[in-house]
């Protein structure tokens, strides 16, 4: 479950174009949870930082087909391709 909220949030968040601005920030709702979150593109990285309605940080490094990061404080790793196939449900 853990990871399949992650997931989702991934898949959704990778869907922001790489020419947002750190101090945009934005949101979406996954199962009645709310991110709010602001990205910022460090060379060949994109790092994802925010938070949940319930206060949970999280804070996830995009490069190539990889994510990794913080959920909560708990460390994060899956690929790009994982988070697709939790998404779609396959």
């Amino acid at each position: 479950m853990f990871k399949t909220v992650l997931a989702s949030a991934a898949v959704a968040l990778l869907a922001v174009p790489a020419v947002a601005q750190a101090d945009d920030s934005r949101e979406f709702s996954h199962e009645g949870v709310n991110y709010n979150y602001t990205t910022a593109q460090k060379g060949k990285v994109t790092v994802i930082d925010g938070a949940t309605s319930a206060g949970i940080p999280f804070r996830l490094y995009v490069k190539g087909g990889r994510v990794t990061g913080t959920y909560n404080s708990r460390y994060v790793s899956f690929t790009t391709a994982e988070a697709a196939k939790l998404h779609l449900g396959e």
